[in-house]
């Protein structure tokens, strides 16, 4: 905790340090250390502020304006790869989730599909279900199906 407070008041300290500060740097060499890199740092920075600003060399400005265009260019080329590439990836997923809705929906009776093979041989077919159900269309009549009543009078 005293390091990283002596460290924050080197970087905020505007004119002379503290007593506290001073204690601190002559008892801590890790910090000494710090504040002899920090003290070159700035004295650099100033020196660096002092010098005049060279003035920009012939076509320096149209040298900025065209590798800016190209920097542009290039950040383009990557937006329009992300965009393609994400377009396909949603038509992706919308083809996966209408593959799963037709599979999930659609009856396994319907005309897209073939009808279900039958696992049971002895099932009854159609025909003896309709015997079963209608004698009538059966072909087999039995004593039971029609009472005759006898006819009084003659004719």
């Amino acid at each position: 905790m005293r390091c990283a407070k002596a460290r924050r008041l080197m970087l905020e300290e505007s004119g002379g340090r503290s007593v506290w500060l001073e204690d601190h740097l002559s008892a801590c060499p890790s910090c000494s250390a710090y504040a002899r890199e920090w003290a070159r740092l700035r004295s650099g920075m100033r020196g660096l502020a002092m010098e005049a600003i060279p003035e920009p060399s012939l076509g320096f400005a149209s040298r900025v304006v065209r590798n800016l265009q190209e920097a542009s260019g290039a950040q383009r080329t990557g937006e329009l790869f992300l965009e393609r590439a994400g377009r396909r990836f949603v038509y992706a997923a919308l083809l996966a989730t209408l593959l799963l809705f037709a599979i999930l929906v659609v009856p396994r009776s319907s005309p897209v599909r073939s009808a279900p093979v039958a696992a049971d041989v002895n099932a009854a077919q159609p025909e003896t279900i309709a015997a079963q159900n209608y004698p009538v269309y059966s072909g087999q009549l039995m004593d039971t199906d029609f009472e005759f009543a006898p006819q009084s009078g003659g004719h």
